[in-house]
């Protein structure tokens, strides 16, 4: 088969669940940097937030990525910066939706109210996209860096991952 799929979207866009959704019926490995990172926190001993001021950190995690998508044939790669940085990547994909939808889905997950979640959603974009933009100069956001391009709004999980089977011809 020989596909590495990057796989991003805004907090709530459904990348996650598509991603995991996606490597089902591909058959192919399913890898969350998100997941990854979290595993490393709680490693060190450190919260999130206080990981990403380590110096060395951005470098490990894009070592990580890149490793991945080197070292294999077939995989899907759950990452913000994955479009940007791992360049042998078949497709690129990005996933959004409207804030008021973004929130809802946070509030079934999460179980929060949606004002708890808007405010989660909208401190985490800016937190992230400034970081980005610090250390990258990129926005994950930028649409030419992908290939498929998904509005969820009105989609579930399997109705967004069958919009991608069409697109990729599988």
């Amino acid at each position: 088969m020989l596909m590495i799929i990057t796989i991003t979207g805004l907090p709530g866009s459904g990348k996650t669940s598509v991603a995991k959704e996606l490597a089902k019926h591909l058959h192919i490995k399913y890898y969350s940097m998100g997941n990854i990172f979290r595993k490393l926190a709680k490693k060190e001993h450190l919260l999130l937030i206080n990981l990403m001021k380590k110096k060395n950190i951005l470098w490990l995690m894009d070592k990580k990525q890149k490793l991945i998508a080197r070292n294999h044939k077939d995989a899907i790669i759950d990452s913000r910066l994955g479009a940007y940085l791992i360049k042998n990547a078949k497709y690129k994909i990005y996933l959004y939706a409207s804030l008021r939808k973004r929130a809802a889905r946070v509030v079934k997950r999460d179980k929060k109210t949606h004002k708890e979640a808007v405010n989660d959603i909208l401190s985490r974009e800016r937190k992230e996209i400034s970081y980005y933009k610090k250390h990258y100069n990129v926005d994950y956001r930028n649409k030419k860096l992908y290939d498929i391009i998904l509005n969820t709004e009105h989609l579930t999980v399997n109705q967004t991952t069958r919009e991608i089977l069409k697109k990729i011809n599988f």
